[in-house]
C-alpha cells in the first residue's frame, strides 16, 4: 500500500479528508478555514473544469492567441473559451 499526500490545489495545505463521491468519482474537503475553495476532485472528466485552465485562457487571448488556437492547445472546446473570454469582458 502506497501513501499519497495529497495537497489542495487553492491553498496548497495539507488538511485533506475525503468528502464522498459523486459520478463515480472521488470528492475532497480542505479542512483549512483560510481556504475560499472547500471542496475539490483530483481526476476531472473535461479539461475545461481544471484548475488553472481558465487563468491560461486569459494569458493566451491577451498575447495574442486566437480563440482556435487556444483551444487547440489546451485541449477544451472553442465554444468554452468563447464562453470564458465573454465572461471577463463582463467583469
Amino acid at each position: 500500500m502506497t501513501f499519497i499526500a495529497l495537497k489542495c490545489p487553492h491553498c496548497h495545505s495539507e488538511l485533506v479528508g475525503k468528502h464522498g463521491t459523486y459520478n463515480g468519482k472521488q470528492r475532497y474537503i480542505c479542512k483549512n478555514p483560510d481556504c475560499p475553495h472547500t471542496t475539490f476532485y483530483t481526476e476531472y472528466t473535461y479539461n475545461a473544469c481544471k484548475p488553472g485552465v481558465k487563468s491560461a485562457i486569459h494569458k493566451q487571448a491577451v498575447n495574442g492567441s486566437g480563440v482556435r488556437a487556444i483551444s487547440r492547445c489546451l485541449g477544451i472546446s472553442t465554444d468554452t473559451v468563447i464562453a470564458e473570454l465573454k465572461k471577463k469582458k463582463r467583469t
